[in-house]
């Protein structure tokens, strides 16, 4: 499986590198920002886009927006320190499931957890039927904690 790892911390993403090669995880590529990781993503073609919410030029979510416009979208997953905040998790409920974020410092059995939930499912389309004028019902957040 490839992967993409998008965060403007170098430490971060050196944590991540390691941590994803452990689990078999082929790294394709490092982005610090949300633009950087479209042109990547678009390039190598990630099975998983791991992306930090805030990045200078452009942030995690705009950049989970962009990647879901792809003809061959990635699963993501975003990882914060803000990512445990319901505030956050409640803010992109309608476009973003609460399995799909972790929170910063990353332990490697908290990443194995998300990534089987990730992985399982396909990439959510865009725009996702929440998104659409009526939304749906469905929860949004998941059975996630």
């Amino acid at each position: 499986m490839r992967a993409l790892i998008v965060d403007d911390s170098p430490k971060v993403r050196s944590e991540l590198r390691q941590l994803l090669g452990r689990m078999g995880w082929n790294i394709v590529g490092e982005a610090v920002n949300g633009a950087e990781a479209l042109e990547m993503a678009e390039e190598f073609k990630p099975d998983l886009v791991t992306l930090d919410i805030i990045m200078p030029e452009m942030d995690g979510i705009e950049c989970y927006r962009e990647l879901r416009k792809l003809s061959q979208p990635p699963r993501c997953l975003l990882i914060s320190v803000l990512a445990a905040e319901p505030r956050v998790i409640s803010a992109y409920a309608n476009e973003i499931l609460a399995s799909h974020f972790l929170k910063k410092p990353v332990q490697e059995k908290d990443l194995r957890e998300r990534l089987d939930e990730v992985m399982s499912m396909p990439p959510l389309p865009y725009p996702a039927p929440s998104e659409l004028p009526g939304g749906a019902d469905h929860d949004a957040l998941g059975s996630g904690d």
